[in-house]
């Protein structure tokens, strides 16, 4: 009788799956041929509660990151691809298909910085709005704030609010000089996390903070956004610390937005203090622009919702 256990695929090349196992640690495996066949995921989970069901399409790689399978480690087969819980995905670009970054991505850290580059509050919300349809609990973490005097700090506090009222929670830290490392590094711990945003905000120097030995290259040319490398294709999770539960997600396609697929209908429930008037308007079909007797709209001429954040949502969904 075979002896399976389960186990986290951490790493994938090359068609070689690295899983990390509680019983006999790390087992690079192959994936059984039949299991090719039958693996076929819903383009989003969310979006089938919130919608309709949705329609079924081959993932182009049938295991990614973060995947929870059964094998045989005498074998060193995987067996069984367990159900997904979240999955962090966009279209493949070179082939039709979906192509997962992550599965079972638990939180999703979307970096800026305080300074050099200043934040883009319009990027920010298209990495929010794509957490939120993937059903992911989504954070924003402001590097550099070493960087900013007490002055600038008040004033970026003051434009960040509006996130924080919407119900997201900012961390404020100094990848340089270890200022909210510790606390953020507790947040991590035993989850699987990714960190997302553009080239220059620090993403690999954070990385580095957190997961002490692990010196992942920091300039222009970074191990983890891998910027101007074109052809690399691998994705890893890395452990947060020697000997403790905790992953953080390291792939190219998290630098940019090419991964961005959201359908346009769902936009309204990505934006979280959208949700107390959601079904309230007077028309069920209403798109929440200027049709009499929108909820969003009086809401927003109320105060109660952010004007910015209100023309982001437009721009989103009406592009």
């Amino acid at each position: 009788m075979k002896s399976l256990v389960e186990g986290t695929v951490f790493r994938v090349n090359s068609g070689n799956y690295h899983v990390q196992t509680e019983e006999h640690g790390v087992v690079v495996c192959k994936l059984r041929g039949n299991l090719k066949k039958e693996l076929v995921y819903s383009t989003s989970g969310s979006r089938a509660k919130r919608v309709e069901t949705a329609k079924k399409r081959r993932d182009t790689d049938p295991i990614a990151v973060g995947e929870r399978v059964v094998i045989d480690p005498d074998l060193a087969m995987i067996e069984e691809i367990l159900p997904r819980r979240t999955e962090l995905a966009r279209e493949s670009p070179s082939q039709r298909g979906q192509h997962t970054l992550v599965a079972n991505l638990d939180h999703l850290f979307v970096a800026c910085a305080a300074k050099e580059p200043q934040p883009d509050p319009w990027l920010l919300d298209r990495f929010l709005v794509m957490a939120e349809s993937a059903d992911i609990t989504a954070s924003i973490v402001v590097n550099k704030i070493d960087l900013v005097d007490p002055g600038e700090e008040e004033s970026l506090r003051l434009r960040m609010a509006v996130y924080e009222r919407a119900g997201y929670r900012i961390w404020y830290v100094s990848a340089r000089q270890n200022i909210g490392i510790d606390d953020l590094r507790a947040e991590l711990r035993g989850k699987i996390s990714a960190f997302a945003g553009p080239s220059g905000v620090g993403k690999s120097r954070m990385i580095n903070a957190l997961c002490p030995g692990l010196d992942l290259r920091v300039g222009d040319i970074g191990y983890i956004t891998y910027k101007g490398r074109h052809t690399t294709t691998s994705a890893e999770l890395i452990p947060l610390e020697e000997g403790k539960a905790g992953w953080v997600a390291d792939t190219p396609g998290l630098r940019q937005l090419d991964f961005w697929d959201v359908d346009k209908e769902d936009i309204q429930y990505c934006f979280p203090e959208f949700k107390p008037y959601l079904g309230e308007c007077r028309f069920a079909d209403c798109r929440h622009l200027d049709e009499l007797g929108c909820a969003i709209c009086a809401a927003r001429e109320e105060g109660k919702i952010d004007e910015r954040r209100y023309r982001s949502f437009v721009e989103l969904s009406t592009a």
